[in-house]
């Protein structure tokens, strides 16, 4: 009787947690709030429900001087949330890491999103790496 009582607590327990593992949607819809993406993701299409994030993680390095930065990309469906944030793979001076973007899903459309990794300054100079992706807010 223990036993089964036990068993019951844990399968409880873990119906009530699964739905926090993955992304997160609304309720009845198959578009997510949030999209997570990474160099891999390149040249895909996602979709993301109106007002959900888009986070878009990407390897570089500020000490040098590059950054990723919007290239193109539809303001007023997808939004770029403050600066990208930067966590270096280890506690050496000049390490690289992770940049990460973050966007909001202002309004329903599609967008091409092109990020650029760049010297800002360098103005004539074409972008040591580009990351695109298709965006469908619904």
């Amino acid at each position: 009787m223990k036993r089964f009582v036990l068993v019951l607590v844990v399968v409880s327990l873990l119906l009530v947690l699964l739905p926090a593992c993955g992304p997160t949607q609304e309720p009845g819809s198959s578009v997510p709030n949030e999209v997570k993406l990474t160099k891999a993701d390149a040249g895909k299409s996602v979709e993301i429900a109106q007002g959900g994030t888009l986070e878009i993680a990407l390897e570089g390095n500020p000490t040098t001087g590059y950054t990723w930065e919007v290239g193109s990309g539809d303001e007023k469906i997808l939004k770029l949330e403050g600066e990208p944030d930067f966590k270096a793979e280890s506690d050496a001076v000049g390490a690289g890491g992770m940049m990460t973007l973050k966007f909001k899903a202002e309004s329903a459309g599609k967008t091409e999103l092109k990020l650029v990794y760049h010297q800002p300054w360098e103005e004539t100079q074409e972008p040591a790496e580009t990351f695109d992706v298709s965006v469908t807010v619904k």
